[in-house]
């Protein structure tokens, strides 16, 4: 994505923001251009609280002056702000390939409102032609995979400096090229989450979102 659709989309993002509110902040290069836009506003007058996706995302908040809260002290989310790596026009999406997806899963469902932020490349007809990451357990983690195969799901494990990638909340990614897209995406969610191992996938759909889609022209179109 080029890096002025990042910003425009992240300034956008950032002028729905209001007084008072938790907002979640997303994990990705996008969602850190919303961080950032986020904390001019705040330099400006805005009063808000934060719960961060990711100690990337943290680490970054805190550098901008965000103040963070701790997640155990709120009962609700107003505002979730993050990117996606494919969504459609349903507002059926594919993330995680920041790693994060389960953290960004949890704001997400607990949130009033979800921001989805993308440039045009990310909108497909159907989500499905980039490799599904799913979050797995480090017990056992080869014979999940070997289940996945059986049922059809071929994947490679994420590796850095030929190394497994351990999340946050210390699980494997196994990045998954799907075979088909996807028509039914709850389908393929319960089909991966029956196997044992499987912690969460990054399907991303049944969520009070707003898509707003960053244009080469500096426009913006929004899937509401």
């Amino acid at each position: 994505m080029n890096d002025q659709i990042k910003k425009n989309l992240g300034i956008y993002a950032s002028k729905l923001v209001k007084d008072n509110m938790i907002v979640g902040l997303g994990t990705g290069s996008t969602a850190n251009h919303f961080i950032q836009s986020l904390s001019k506003r705040i330099s400006e007058g805005l009063k808000i609280n934060a719960i961060a996706s990711s100690k990337d995302s943290l680490n970054l908040a805190k550098k901008n002056n965000i103040n963070i809260i701790d997640p155990k002290e709120v009962d609700i989310i107003d505002l979730y702000v993050d990117g996606a790596d494919e969504v459609d026009k349903k507002k059926q999406m594919i993330k995680g390939h920041g790693a994060a997806l389960l953290n960004e899963k949890i704001l997400a469902k607990f949130s009033k409102e979800v921001i989805i932020i993308v440039d045009e490349t990310k909108l497909v007809d159907k989500i499905g032609k980039k490799t599904l990451p799913v979050e797995l357990t480090t017990f056992c983690h080869v014979l999940t995979k070997k289940l996945l195969e059986k049922k059809g799901f071929i994947g490679e494990f994420r590796k850095e400096k030929e190394k497994l990638i351990i999340t946050e909340n210390n699980n494997y990614i196994l990045d998954i090229q799907l075979s088909n897209l996807v028509d039914n995406i709850y389908d393929l969610q319960m089909q991966l989450l029956s196997i044992p191992g499987v912690i969460e996938t990054g399907l991303f759909y049944d969520l009070p979102s707003k898509i707003i889609i960053g244009k080469t022209d500096n426009t913006f179109d929004v899937i509401e």
